[in-house]
């Protein structure tokens, strides 16, 4: 069985492929359409990006469920903007467009993804394997209690390497497939990945119903 997990690191993807639960291959995809052309024989594909945008003013139930499950990480998910706001030139001129409508704004952070999100929503849409997980939600289930320290630190990556050999996922130490790629981010495919396997066999959980594929983050 094979299955993938895909997280955006500085405009390009970065992709862990796992074959029945270990490390199988790397690479990097300068966009999301060319990750899944790579990916043709995964059965289940996992991207750590929103997939369904609210109505303007309106928060995911499953944003809000996911800080709520991972505790002292919960900054590191971020709400998911709506369409309206993305659909401006720029995270300031999306803050005026809120401040007008009276809601949240949106972070440059958040913004800066707005190309990946608009590129994954229509794949998401036709091709049935693609589902939304997010790291820090994946990396709290398996590990069982909240992570201290956060994925740059190098206390946080040692704890996430950690869970991910106890999964028996196990990340060469060296791999030219992943260039440059920052060492969190090779971590956060890994665990999307765990997830995408778990999805797969029917063992993930969702946060919001599992009969919703859009708006829903498995785990």
């Amino acid at each position: 069985m094979i299955v993938a997990g895909c997280d955006v690191w500085k405009g390009q993807w970065v992709v862990v492929v796992l074959e029945d639960g270990k490390f199988s291959r790397g690479f990097i995809a300068p966009a999301f359409a060319d990750a899944l052309a790579n990916l043709e024989d995964a059965s289940v594909i996992g991207v750590d990006i929103p997939i369904g945008l609210p109505e303007t003013g309106i928060r995911r139930e499953c944003d809000v469920l996911a800080r709520e499950f991972v505790g002292v990480r919960r900054n590191s998910v971020f709400f998911t903007p709506s369409a309206e706001l993305l659909a401006c030139e720029s995270a300031a001129e999306a803050n005026k467009l809120a401040l007008r409508l009276g809601i949240k704004g949106v972070s440059a952070q958040t913004f800066a993804l707005k190309k990946q999100i608009f590129a994954v929503q229509p794949f998401a849409e036709s091709d049935e394997r693609i589902f939304e997980v997010h790291p820090e939600v994946s990396f709290r289930a398996a590990y069982g209690e909240d992570l201290v320290w956060p994925k740059n630190s190098w206390n946080g990556q040692m704890l996430r390497q950690g869970i991910l050999r106890g999964l028996g996922v196990k990340i060469p130490q060296i791999d030219s497939s992943f260039g440059n790629a920052e060492p969190a981010d090779v971590l956060d495919a890994a665990i999307v990945a765990w997830s995408a396997e778990r999805i797969s066999v029917s063992a993930a959980k969702s946060l919001t119903s599992l009969k919703m594929r859009i708006s829903s983050i498995r785990f």
